[in-house]
């Protein structure tokens, strides 16, 4: 396990975050690696954002997945190695709101 890999994990546990969210934010940074074949700290803005078009046209991830790619680079910057973090680094997807199915009386 990387030194990086090791301290984002403690991290999560200091802030309690739920063993399924540190998994999440584990495969999404993980992925990033694997993608650039190198260390996430070594990565610049561009090419996080360049990884994320990746998502979204190559992968055809939904809008929540990609979000949680964003939010879990975030978790990383700023807590785990404490690189300041623009706001609008990496936007943000619209989810797109399903309306329920309403039944009519007969149904």
């Amino acid at each position: 396990m990387s030194p990086l890999r090791k301290r984002m994990i403690e991290d999560m546990q200091l802030r309690n975050l739920s063993k399924s969210t540190q998994r999440a934010y584990l495969h999404y940074i993980i992925g990033l690696a694997r993608f650039y074949q190198t260390s996430p700290e070594n990565l610049s803005l561009e090419e996080l954002r360049e990884y994320q078009l990746y998502l979204v046209n190559e992968r055809r991830y939904s809008a929540e997945s990609v979000n949680h790619f964003a939010i879990s680079a975030k978790f990383l910057y700023t807590i785990t190695l404490e690189t300041p973090w623009p706001d609008d680094a990496l936007p943000r997807c619209r989810v797109p709101y399903r309306l329920p199915v309403v039944l009519s009386v007969i149904e």
